[in-house]
This record gives structure tokens, sequence and C-alpha cells, in this order.
């Protein structure tokens, strides 16, 4: 583990004990409040108990009738404010959550894998499903090695993906020249890569291992396979145009364009397609933002209360980060990513 690795788990720990002193006293807080109301309704009840006693002494003086109505009164507006401090408490303790852990941060579609941010393969452990895509593709296409693979929900939008380009070249030949790494898969890329090119050329185009995209099984590389079986340039294809302005309809971005090789760190790859899932994939391909810079923005501008409102096809969706390992369960339909940094994505359909 690398200094700055250490460095950033021992803030991350740092941070999870402050949130959780600060749950400690928000929740003692609440309790104290809660306990306050109480006690003044049972005051405030007292009282009105002590001016229907009055109330029924002065009928014995002639007024019967009119203060045995004011009695009832006070003990209608009694039962109806205990009712309604009860039915509050009780909402209060009814309320759901959905709480996530320390390995909940390191999962899900929009995880940020670069140089900074490596893939934590212990917390993913349990949750990889990779499936073969030769063997499992609803639509054929060409796949460079029959042991490739890539997660079983990503393929489904892969294989439609693949089948529209095709279909509006009117060609069939777009394929996959990479898909999941493993991380002595990505440790060979890089070996043979700095050996043949040096390692100034493998730091531009092939990530360190453990640092990949391609460790996620969210990623692949696209290409192009001829019918005499040979392969063609996909940067030079009308298929890379075509991926670029349309791969947001399936969940999909291109991940390392030619005006973000700054901020991802990765020269220019046209290949190189990510899925990070709706409503994002077609928001940040419609504002021209790459996965850093759509974190950095839901990161610095959004919360529970003032969502990032996407607008699609299916429906509108209300997408906020937040740091909070406890949230208040959302109504409807949602769904949770970490972002492999501290923190969550919680995008809602509505």
């Amino acid at each position: 583990m690398t200094e700055q690795e250490k460095r950033r788990r021992a803030r991350a720990r740092r941070r999870k004990r402050e949130r959780e002193r600060r749950r400690k006293i928000i929740l003692g807080v609440s309790i104290f409040l809660l306990c306050a109301v109480l006690i003044l309704i049972f005051i405030f009840a007292g009282k009105l108990r002590k001016k229907g006693s009055g109330a029924e002494g002065n009928a014995l003086q002639g007024s019967s009738a009119h203060d045995t109505a004011v009695q009832g009164n006070s003990a209608g507006e009694n039962a109806n404010s205990m009712q309604n401090a009860e039915n509050t408490a009780n909402a209060a303790a009814e309320q759901e959550t959905v709480s996530f852990t320390e390995a909940d941060i390191h999962t899900g579609d929009l995880i940020l894998v670069n140089s900074t941010y490596g893939y934590d393969f212990e917390a993913n452990a349990a949750r990889e499903n990779l499936v073969n895509i030769r063997e499992n593709q609803s639509y054929p296409y060409q796949v460079e090695k029959p042991e490739y693979e890539i997660s079983a929900d990503v393929l489904p939008m892969l294989d439609a993906m693949i089948a529209a380009c095709d279909a509006a070249m009117g060609t069939t030949e777009t394929g996959i020249t990479s898909a999941h790494r493993s991380m002595e898969y990505q440790q060979n890329v890089w070996d043979e890569t700095a050996m043949n090119y040096g390692e100034d050329y493998a730091a531009q185009y092939v990530a360190v291992p453990g640092y990949s995209e391609h460790h996620t099984g969210k990623a692949c590389d696209i290409g192009i396979f001829y019918a005499d079986g040979s392969q063609g340039s996909f940067s030079e294809s009308r298929n890379a145009i075509w991926m670029r302005e349309n791969c947001g309809r399936f969940g999909f971005i291109r991940r390392y364009a030619e005006d973000k090789t700054e901020i991802t760190g990765i020269s220019n790859e046209a290949w190189h397609f990510r899925y990070v899932g709706f409503p994002h994939a077609s928001y940040m391909v419609e504002n021209n933002l790459c996965l850093e810079e759509y974190l950095e923005y839901l990161r610095n501008n959004t919360s529970e209360a003032s969502p990032l409102v996407i607008k699609g096809n299916t429906g509108s969706f209300k997408v906020y980060y937040t740091t909070e390992r406890t949230i208040v369960k959302p109504s409807g339909s949602y769904t949770v990513s970490g972002d492999n940094m501290g923190g969550f994505i919680i995008t809602v359909t509505s």
C-alpha cells in the first residue's frame, strides 16, 4: 500500500469518526427536544384540567350547563394535543432509513478508478457478477478473445449499443478488443507495453495495475473486425463518431477524450467506453463532462434538498451526493453508488 493510499484511508477513517460523532449529537438533541415537547404538553394539559375543575365549581352556583361544556372542550383539546404528540413521535420512530458500509463507498456504477483512486478488489469481490461475452451475447458481434468477460448487468446494454451502431453503419464490423481484466492481466499489459514502447508511453495509454477501469467489469475497448479476420482502426472509423455521439443512450460514456487528458491523466482513447448507467451517461455526454468532472459537480453542488434534476425519455431523475452513512430512505425507486472517494450518489426516479 502506497503512502498516498494510507493517507487517504486515514482521512476516510477520520471522516467516519467525525460523522459518527455528529450523528450521535444530532440524535441526542432530537431526543432531548422530543422529551421537552412532551413535558410541555403534559404541563399544558394539567392547566386545562385545573381550569375545568374551576368551571365545575362555578356550576354549583347556577351555571352548570355552560361550564360543563367548557370542561368538555378542555378535555377534548387535551386529548387532541396528546394524540398529535403521539402521532408525531410515532412518525419519527417509524421513519425508515438506509445505511451504508465502508465497502459500499467502493462499489457501484459510478465509482471513480484512475491514477489516484485504485479499484478495491476486496470490497467488490462478493459483488462481481462477470459473464462470458461470447456465450451470453444477445447480438452476434466479434469478440477478440473467447475468455473475455463483462458485468452481467452491463452486457445487455453493450449488446444493444453495438447492434445499433452496426445498423446505423450498415455493417457488422463492430466488436470487442478488450473487457474485464484481472490484476495479473493488467500487469502483463503494462509490462508488455513498457517493454515495447517504454514506460513513458505506457503511462500515457495503460493504467497502472490496480488502477485500471477494466478491473471494474464495466469498461471495454471497441474495435473494427473485417470479414477476412483482420482488424481496422476504430479511431478513424465512422463507428467511433457514432459511438461518441450515441453511447449515452445506452448508459455508456467515452471515458478518455482528447480534451480531457489533463483531467483523466490518460491520452485520447476513442475506443474505450465505460458503463455508468442512467441518467448519468446521457447527462455527461450532453454536457461534455468526464467522470471526474461529473462527480466533482455532484459533490460541490447537490444535496438531498437541492438535487440535480435530469429529465429523460422514461421519466425524471433526482441525483444528489452525500457523505452520510445513514440517510432517510427515498420514496419511490432509487439506486445508490459509491464514488470510491468517500461518498455516495443517490439517484431517485420520479
